[in-house]
């Protein structure tokens, strides 16, 4: 497993498909995948967003997180970093960061290889 965090814009998607040959059409977007089953595409893009549905759908996400690293252990993951700035007003919001960061944490353990992404270029963290 692999996972890539960095900011929104950052060029986290792009440096992975790059990198792979992976086409876009075989990502996963976090934003509307499949909630019931692990998807089988090679990467998971927005994870921040995967976890925030979950949520909204009254699962835990860890549990799903952990599924995800058992059956796929060869996938790439990607997400934005939510965790920085002002801290949201809104409870949801704020159980939303705690829950992508947790997830962003299991599945950084459990990674050979973790990369953060600024402006386009990836900075080793995990692996080599």
């Amino acid at each position: 497993m692999e996972m890539i965090v960095g900011g929104k814009g950052q060029g986290k998607l792009d440096l992975v498909l790059a990198r792979t040959g992976i086409f876009r059409e075989q990502v996963c977007d976090g934003s509307n995948c499949p909630l019931d089953r692990i998807p089988d595409q090679p990467v998971v893009n927005r994870l921040h967003l995967l976890v925030r549905r979950l949520l909204e759908d009254g699962q835990d996400p860890l549990v799903y997180i952990h599924r995800l690293i058992e059956e796929r252990p060869d996938l790439i993951v990607v997400s934005d970093e939510i965790g920085c700035g002002v801290v949201p007003v809104s409870g949801f919001e704020r159980e939303w960061r705690e829950a992508a960061g947790r997830a962003c944490c299991l599945v950084a353990c459990h990674a050979c290889r973790v990369e953060r992404i600024i402006a386009g270029i990836p900075i080793m963290i995990k692996g080599g």
